[in-house]
This record gives structure tokens, sequence and C-alpha cells, in this order.
């Protein structure tokens, strides 16, 4: 049986759930009094499903579900589930506290987390058992031979794939093995090779499809292989787009759905209703903020900066100063670490996102979103636009607070570090659903916590 990316991590949070609904009815069977009756699962049905979203929650928030995970040694699972568990457990405390109609009995709560951690655990091992066994793909990479090298290389650094790489197939001259990648013959073999391997997947490693190369890839759909483009397999592996290998086609092809009506309506209304929640939360504590910013340091409390949103229009974003007054005077908007025109309390307002809260504000307006790329000042989408290519396609959505890059990327100073942003913007915008940003405001949560990428 073989599973993609996708389906793996599917599995793995299923097994999670099934797992914690078995550990319900042993918690019920040996904690409650009555002992077990199906009656009981609706009695604590809110309960059981407020356990059931924390725990996977929780794990998203710890990269408990990452699959390079499954390269570590067992006893660091067995700790990952543990700390998740117990998280999970010291979070649930803290919610019944204030919504006591999720209390269920001492006895049952323990035992859950205690059977849940249990079950967990022996999932996850066989999981992996499974993955490591019996899902391994047989890859036989197609085209260009430096593109092959480098997709292989990427692939080899990843064990947790369970890629087995035949090798590759090409007709530019002087081909010869490469390490790990033997080198199978001509193109015009691939039937025979295909057959003979066992190949479930063949990956095209060239920009474009060559009429040598049709014939043989319909053969090998019409057996049920699997036919790739490699840049879609560096996507799923890396989170990134491949900003190198892409052409303005690519673009017309991939992002022409970029406009998801009923993904926008949802997305809009939680903006909406969590910038509302926000704002009443915050507010009470913002005089107590704004006078430790003037008592730290003389300047305004607020700042704001003239930043390019969606199509390229400007808006300006607030934030609470974190620097000294006239910090951007010069036009020098990247900051870098130990950064002179940061103030004592504006590095820890910095360190956790706090310095951001006035942004509720521009998502009310419709200026920025939770989820989305970055905005950057004028001065800087300026000068990215003229060195890097296809910079200007990121404002194709409204920018956000947080997002795919922030979580998985530095906070970045250079012309090459907005080049690897980009990559991780472009994915985002291809592949964004409500799920995505779910996850990506879940690990919002670790990156606000560990302070990775504040400056």
């Amino acid at each position: 049986m073989r599973l993609d990316r996708k389906e793996k991590l599917a599995l793995m949070v299923a097994g999670d759930i099934v797992a914690m609904l078995i550990a319900f009815a042993f918690a019920l069977a040996f904690g409650h009094k009555g002992g077990f009756a199906a009656r009981l699962y609706p009695h604590y049905g809110w309960s059981l499903a407020v356990f059931s979203i924390l725990i996977p929650a929780v794990f998203v928030i710890i990269d408990g579900y990452s699959l390079n995970h499954y390269a570590m040694k067992f006893l660091r699972h067995v700790l990952l589930v543990l700390t998740g568990v117990i998280i999970s457990g010291i979070a649930a405390t803290v919610g019944i506290f204030f919504f006591r109609g999720l209390a269920v009995p001492r006895a049952v709560f323990i035992l859950f987390l205690a059977f849940s951690f249990v079950l967990i655990t022996v999932f996850r091992y066989f999981n992996i058992r499974f993955f490591s066994t019996f899902s391994a793909w047989r890859v036989l990479l197609v085209g260009d031979k430096e593109i092959s090298r480098e997709l292989a290389n990427l692939v080899n650094s990843r064990q947790y794939l369970h890629y087995h790489l035949a090798g590759y197939l090409t007709d530019e001259p002087a081909s010869e093995s490469y390490h790990d990648l033997p080198f199978l013959g001509k193109v015009d073999s691939m039937g025979s090779v295909v057959e003979r391997d066992g190949i479930d997947q063949v990956v095209v490693t060239q920009q474009k499809i060559g009429k040598g190369l049709i014939k043989p890839l319909l053969e090998c759909m019409q057996n049920r292989v699997e036919i790739v483009d490699f840049k879609k397999v560096i996507e799923e592996i890396t989170g990134k787009v491949p900003v190198t290998y892409l052409d303005e086609y690519w673009f017309i092809m991939e992002l022409r759905n970029v406009n998801k009506k009923y993904f926008w309506y949802a997305k809009r209304t939680i903006d909406v209703i969590v910038s509302l929640i926000g704002i009443v939360l915050v507010l009470p504590l913002f005089p107590i903020v704004a006078l430790l910013i003037k008592v730290d340091s003389p300047g305004p409390v607020l700042y704001s900066q003239a930043r390019v949103g969606r199509r390229g229009k400007t808006f300006r974003v607030w934030k609470l100063r974190t620097m000294v007054r006239d910090a951007d005077k010069n036009n020098v908007h990247w900051t870098t670490a130990n950064d002179e025109r940061i103030t004592r309390l504006g590095a820890f307002l910095r360190k956790v996102r706090a310095d951001e809260f006035p942004q509720f504000v521009n998502i009310l307006k419709g200026d920025m979103t939770l989820v989305g790329p970055r905005p950057e000042a004028e001065s800087l989408v300026e000068l990215y636009t003229r060195e890097i290519p296809f910079y200007a396609e990121r404002h194709m959505v409204t920018p956000g607070v947080t997002g795919w890059a922030q979580i998985n990327y530095r906070y970045g100073n250079s012309i090459e570090d907005a080049r690897v942003k980009l990559k991780y913007d472009l994915y985002y915008i291809k592949n964004r659903d409500i799920v995505l940003d779910i996850i990506i405001l879940l690990k919002t949560i670790r990156t606000v916590i560990t302070g990775r990428g504040a400056i």
C-alpha cells in the first residue's frame, strides 16, 4: 500500500483520534462510579469533543505531526507524545475552570490522559513500523540529469519520506551514476525499467516535456504508474515553491483560481470575529502598556507605516512602538539582532508579538487578514520587485499578521531572505485553505512562545 505525505498525516491524526475515543471508554469504565455505559458518551459529549480537538491541536503546536520525526528513536516519540498529553491536560484544566459544563469526574479525566498517552504511543509505533516497512515508494527520475541529482539529494536527506530512488533516465550525453542515484539508460527504455524495477512513480525532471517523453509517459499511466512534475515534488517536500524553475505559464495555470470565493467569505468572517474579540480583550490593557512605552523611551505610543497590500495598494499598518523615535527616518527598515534602535520594552513586545495587537484594527478594516504573506514597506517592495523575479505576485492576496513564511523561516534582513520567504508565500497562495490557516495559527503560538524570528 502506497501513501503520499497527506495520506500519512491523515492516518496519523485519525489514529490519535481513535486512540482518544478508546481511552475515553476505558476511563469511564475504570474511573466512573457507575462503570461504563453507552449513555455516558452523550452526557460527556462536549468534554470528549473538546479533548479530541485539544490534543491534536497541541501536537500541531509542538510539531508532533511532522513526518521528519519518523527518523527519531522511538524513545523520543514517547517523550513527544507525553509532552503533548501533559500540555493538553494543563490546558484542559484551565478550560474546565472557566467552563464548568466541560467538567468530568477527576478520576475519569486523569485516566483519560493516561490511557490516551499509552494508546497514542502504541498507535504511533505501529504507524512508524507500517510506513517504514510497507509504504515505500519506488521512484524513477526522468529528464535533466542535473535536476535529477538535485532532487535526489533533497529526497535522500529526508529518510522519513520512504522514497526508494531506483535511478534516473536521460538522453543527455556523458551521463553516469551519481552517488546513490544509478544511471539506468536512455528515455526510450522507460517502459522496460518501470516493469523490471516495479516503479510506483515517475518524476519528470525537466522544464518542458519533449515529444520523446510523451509516448513512454502515456504508457506508464496506462500501467497505473503515477506521473509527477519535479516542481510538485520539491513543493510537497519543502513547503516552498521552487521559484528558480518557474515561468509565467506556471503562475497562470497554478494560481488561476486565486480568488476562492467561499474560502474568502469564511476567512473574512473569522477575521472580523477574532479581531473584535481581540480588541475587547486588549483594550483594558492598553493604558498600562501605553504608560510603560512612554516611561521606557520618549515618543508616541503607536507607530504607523505605509505598507503594500493586495493588488499593490498601500495602507497604513499600526503597531505599538518598539523603537526609538524616528528610527526609520533614513528609510532603513531591516532590523538586526541587538539593533540599537529597539528599546528595552520593545525587545520584549517583539519577542511575544504583542507589538502587533493594534493590527486587529487593520484586520477589521480589511487591509489585513489573520493569515497571509506579511506586508512589506514600500521601499523594500520596490527593491525586492527589482531584484527578485515574480515578487509582485505575492500581492495577489490580502497580507496577514502571520503566515506560512513566518512560521517556517527566520525574520530575515536581506534580499536573499526575501527570496526564500517568497517561496513560502507562493506555496501558501497556491495551497491556502481553512485547514492550512488553522495550522499556521497554531504553529504561530509556538513561534510566540519560543520567540523564533522575533527581532
